[in-house]
């Protein structure tokens, strides 16, 4: 597996306000067609965790997740059509397990439209976070490294392409725009996120919205687009808890 590298950022929009985004236009509405309220456990998910320590819950209306390493959790029901996640998301500080990372907040991150080069669902992975470099999806990054880049890449099943991002300093890759409040996680402090993923039309070629409380941090219009497969929060050596999880088809 070579390097990350980079795409142009054609087709970008970032920080779009939420009433300019409107994509299931009347005939058609949004229905949730499935969700998960957090009261009866893990079924509807598979576990992969690097770390044995990773505590993982589902109660009480709450995913709690504490890990020490590398975490994938993947929603076991397979997205395609027009499509929306959302969710809420709080970032706490991350567990005495994470060693010389307890404490901090970092690593929101979600894969989304993946399957494996032949079309068949994610095989199962170890958790490490290299062993995903080879399944083709999209991957975005909120307040990674510590809570110093938000970034959305391409994996194509040979390299991570970056697409576009948010980075502190000296961190910062050639045409990614400094970090903001807007781009990072704060302590305890609810996060809505939502993703869209839709067919693309002549009228509005836009396939990829990913939102966080409203705002689109990164709309894509690729010649090419992702447009079904499988979706997995991921983290490492962090606390997170996750509510109100949601799927909704425009029809």
């Amino acid at each position: 597996m070579g390097p990350a590298v980079r795409l142009p950022l054609c087709g970008l929009i970032l920080a779009a306000p939420l009433a300019a985004l409107a994509w299931c236009e009347p005939p058609r509405q949004l229905e949730t067609v499935a969700a998960d309220d957090f009261r009866a456990g893990l079924a509807r998910w598979r576990l992969e965790a690097e770390d044995e320590r990773a505590v993982v819950t589902a109660k009480d209306g709450v995913l709690d997740i504490a890990t020490p390493a590398g975490l994938s959790l993947w929603w076991r029901q397979p997205l395609g059509g027009d499509y929306a996640i959302r969710f809420t998301a709080v970032a706490l500080p991350a567990p005495a397990s994470a060693g010389e990372h307890a404490g901090r907040l970092s690593d929101l991150n979600m894969f989304w439209n993946a399957l494996e080069a032949d079309g068949s669902g994610p095989h199962p992975r170890s958790g490490k976070f290299t062993g995903y470099d080879t399944l083709p999806t999209y991957y975005a990054g909120f307040g990674a490294n510590a809570n110093t880049t938000t970034r959305l890449r391409l994996y194509d099943g040979r390299e991570r392409r970056m697409l576009a991002g948010f980075a502190d300093g000296a961190i910062a890759e050639p045409g990614e725009l400094p970090m903001n409040p807007q781009t990072r996680l704060h302590a305890g402090q609810p996060l809505a996120i939502e993703i869209v993923s839709r067919r693309p039309s002549a009228a509005d070629p836009v396939h990829l919205r990913w939102l966080a409380n409203g705002h689109a941090l990164f709309t894509r219009a690729d010649p090419q687009p992702r447009l079904h497969g499988h979706f997995a929060l991921r983290t490492t050596a962090s606390r997170l808890q996750i509510r109100d999880f949601q799927i909704l088809q425009c029809r």
